[in-house]
């Protein structure tokens, strides 16, 4: 007895063997940090056995970062192992030898192609700082009941031309960076296959070059996916709460957030996706395998992801370590919760969100995720998406709505069409947000060409202006939507989904239709002055493609799945502002006191009318849509000398009226040598406003042939002072008297439409 007393004293007067301690920590690398640069603390501990490094209610490692003006910031660290990339392993398979498409949903991989090695330091903190001078950090390791302290370390930060963090611009429809300066997401959704299976190069490669050829063509933005067959960090492959297999996708991530910086590209995070959730036949049976069912009871369906609390507890720690780990990084624009949140139940009866009490519980998780991930990393935006508009807004239950939460700074929709009037309908989504969620930008985070599941590529007649065996040359859908959301209220250009159609060499690189609308906003002052969005009334009339409205709506003028909602025909979300003297010209346009900046198109121009394919050629309704493609251009007919008038003109007086070619590789100087857009000098002219009305003369829509002219045009009119010298104005785009506004189409109120069925793509 006496033996163990001595034995228990001692215990309790010495330290403890199994006692946390630090036994190395420094700075990765050795530049010196400049402001919004990545810091990174690197830690080794000694702790007894660690049962889930990534379990913060067992372990945590944090950091105190103090600026020179005595701001304090607490950040957490995350558990990391290192890898090692191939260099040498063997290329993307080709068909042929002369085949240029490197896509393919399942590559022969190399196994070598991320190796583990030792990680000398597995604890890492990541940190940017904001602002320049001589800072202090020190590190805090909590294990069970055991706290320690590093020491107190001092490091000088350089200053930086680095604009900051983005957030909500002060105007609410815009986004800024920390420095006042405009920030306007142009770019796409990089996402490549969807096929679950053992990880390879596909998403790296597939980012890489997403970011590469965006950066190239003047874009800054891309919507990066944590799918299961992606970067999710947690899948069906190992347990719930533990991210070890899935390393080597973080590894990935990381070289991806850091080659967005350097590319000044920024980066939506959507940290899952809807599809997780699937647990239906038609959709996939992911539900089944996911590592949080396991833990429930057999009996638990989908919609215990979002209210059971272990399956919320494990969420916020992913959060936690998805924030950790790229939660420092400048080049991170938002974080979105889910993709697609109204779809998790994918048309299973009484399982979907629209049931019972379904939306009210994911509208309470989406305020619990967010703020979590909120306070972590404050300095982001953060967001979640519906794939229907209205999913948002049951019965104007505040309570209920996505979109109102607080924790919401933006808002994103997905709108897939193949209706001729596509346009005017994705103008009335960005209409409809601004008056629901006021001082919360908008933007469509994904469209493209469908119906019937059936994609559509759409080539124009440009073939010669590409390399050989190039499948697609022109993506219609992308050219016109790109062109029409940035002048329909959004607040960014809307993001087209397809990526590898477009990335994919052997599909000729649409993202070359960057450059024409960077150029075109290059310096324009418009998102920072008070406009209002204005475009041309909806004609009325239906493309013989369109979707069939059930009800029918009036022309197809607004989305198939408004009809008979509780905004669908409010008529403040109507197209107006704009008059044309033929329906078939179409104009959206921001409208300030001296300035009009927009797009006209010659509507006929859209995928119906030019070269398409569709598939699988097997389904009916596929089949179906490729019937009667045109093979000349008299299927768009050309349309000359028509006008359009702009009403509510605020400054009397003169204007500079500019065109800008929209599209890559045209020739637009008659020179001989294809210009990236730009402007039409030759189309360059002076108009007067009088009476609240701007009346110009549109330069000859026609199809793309021979240069400057082509089917729609960028276009803007600048009030000038009446000491500013005469604009000489061409003969061919001299405007006429201006032409009497056509009375608005009225439309007739929709009958009850039921529920839309969802679908995966």
């Amino acid at each position: 007895m006496r033996f163990l007393l001595v034995l228990l004293f001692s215990i309790l007067l010495l330290p403890s063997a199994w006692a946390i301690r630090i036994r190395e920590f420094r700075q990765i690398g050795t530049a010196a940090p400049t402001r919004y640069q990545k810091l990174e603390l690197g830690l080794a501990l000694e702790t007894p056995p660690i049962r889930n490094p990534y379990d913060p209610t067992e372990i945590t490692v944090w950091a105190e970062f103090v600026s020179p003006q005595d701001s304090v910031y607490r950040v957490p660290g995350f558990w990391y192992q290192d890898f090692k990339r191939c260099t040498t392993c063997a290329p993307f398979p080709r068909a042929s030898p002369t085949d240029t498409c490197l896509y393919c949903t399942k590559c022969p991989e190399n196994p070598k192609y991320l190796t583990r090695v030792a990680t000398r330091l597995p604890w890492r903190v990541r940190f940017a700082p904001p602002t320049a001078g001589r800072w202090s950090y020190r590190v805090v390791v909590t294990h069970n009941d055991s706290t320690v302290f590093g020491p107190r370390t001092f490091v000088n930060v350089a200053s930086s031309t680095h604009p900051g963090n983005v957030a909500v611009h002060r105007n609410g429809r815009n986004f800024a960076f920390a420095d006042g300066r405009l920030f306007f997401p142009l770019g796409m959704n990089i996402t490549g296959t969807w096929v679950l299976t053992d990880y390879n190069r596909l998403p790296y490669r597939d980012a890489y070059v997403g970011i590469t050829r965006i950066a190239e063509s003047g874009g800054n933005f891309v919507r990066v996916l944590m799918t299961h067959s992606h970067f999710g960090i947690e899948g069906p492959d190992g347990p719930a709460g533990r991210y070890d297999v899935r390393q080597n996708r973080a590894y990935d991530l990381d070289a991806v957030m850091e080659y967005a910086a350097q590319r000044r590209v920024y980066v939506q995070l959507t940290l899952m996706t809807q599809d997780e959730l699937f647990n239906s036949e038609e959709f996939g049976r992911a539900w089944q395998q996911h590592p949080y069912r396991k833990l429930l009871p057999p009996d638990a369906t989908t919609e215990a992801f979002f209210t059971d609390s272990v399956s919320r507890q494990l969420l916020r720690q992913r959060i936690r370590y998805v924030m950790a780990r790229w939660g420092y990084s400048p080049a991170l624009f938002a974080a979105e919760l889910m993709g697609e949140a109204d779809l998790f139940g994918a048309g299973i009866k009484d399982h979907q969100f629209w049931d019972k009490d379904n939306f009210r519980n994911v509208r309470r998780w989406t305020d619990e995720m967010l703020g979590y991930a909120r306070s972590l990393a404050p300095q982001h935006l953060y967001t979640i998406n519906t794939s229907f508009a209205f999913s948002n807004f049951i019965t104007s239950d505040t309570a209920a709505s996505l979109y109102r939460s607080p924790q919401v700074d933006f808002v994103q929709d997905h709108f897939y069409s193949s209706d001729l009037n596509v346009e005017h309908q994705r103008a009335f989504l960005a209409r409809r947000a601004a008056k629901l969620f006021p001082g919360k930008p908008y933007q469509l985070a994904e469209f493209g060409l469908i119906q019937n599941a059936c994609w559509s590529g759409v080539s124009n007649f440009t073939a010669k202006r590409y390399p050989p065996g190039l499948l697609f040359h022109d993506l219609n859908e992308l050219h016109n939507t790109l062109w029409s959301s940035t002048f329909n209220g959004s607040g960014g250009a809307a993001l087209y989904w397809w990526a590898n159609q477009v990335f994919g060499l052997c599909y000729g690189g649409q993202y070359h239709y960057l450059r024409p609308l960077q150029k075109f906003l290059a310096g324009d002052s418009i998102f920072d002055m008070s406009y209002e969005p204005i475009a041309s009334q909806c004609p009325g009339t239906v493309g013989p493609k369109d979707a069939v409205h059930t009800p029918t709506t009036p022309g197809n003028c607004i989305p198939l799945w408004t009809v008979n909602k509780e905004n669908g025909t409010d008529p403040d979300l109507l197209p107006s502002g704009v008059t044309t003297s033929d329906e078939a010209v179409e104009v959206f346009a921001l409208r300030a006191t001296s300035r009009i900046v927009g797009w006209v198109h010659n509507r006929h121009n859209y995928w119906y009318k030019l070269p398409h394919s569709s598939g699988p050629s097997s389904a009916p309704e596929c089949a179906d849509l490729n019937d009667n493609q045109p093979t000349t251009r008299d299927s768009v007919p050309a349309l000359v000398g028509k006008q359009a008038t702009i009403l509510n003109v605020e400054r009397p007086g003169r204007y500079r009226l500019e065109f800008f070619s929209t599209y890559p590789f045209y020739d637009i100087t008659r020179d001989g040598k294809d210009e990236q857009g730009g402007i039409i000098r030759e189309f360059t002219t002076e108009v007067r406003a009088a009476d609240g009305k701007l009346t110009f003369t549109v330069p000859p829509l026609r199809p793309l042939g021979k240069g400057p002219f082509a089917p729609d045009y960028g276009f803007k009119a600048i009030w000038l002072p009446d000491s500013a010298p005469p604009t000489v104005a061409p003969k061919a785009t001299t405007p006429n008297a201006p032409v009497k506004a056509k009375p608005p189409v009225r439309k007739n109120a929709p009958t009850p439409a039921a529920r839309p069925t969802p679908r995966k793509r």
